[in-house]
């Protein structure tokens, strides 16, 4: 989901810190769940889908 993650932020034009600040999420953790050291919330999912402006599913799912 990491890699996932990087590559939407990446295409939504987001830094880590813009999205930590969207999502109410420190820049840090935004990374440590972009390289898979911490698993994300369903709540932080949810947070996260919404800033980047994607349904949830693309979070978790390989297209």
């Amino acid at each position: 989901m990491g890699g996932r993650l990087l590559s939407l932020r990446q295409l939504a034009g987001l830094s880590q810190e813009t999205l930590g600040a969207q999502t109410g999420m420190d820049r840090r953790t935004i990374g440590r769940i972009e390289r898979g050291s911490v698993a994300a919330t369903l709540d932080q999912l949810s947070a996260i889908a919404r800033a980047i402006g994607v349904p949830p599913w693309r979070l978790l799912r390989d297209e």
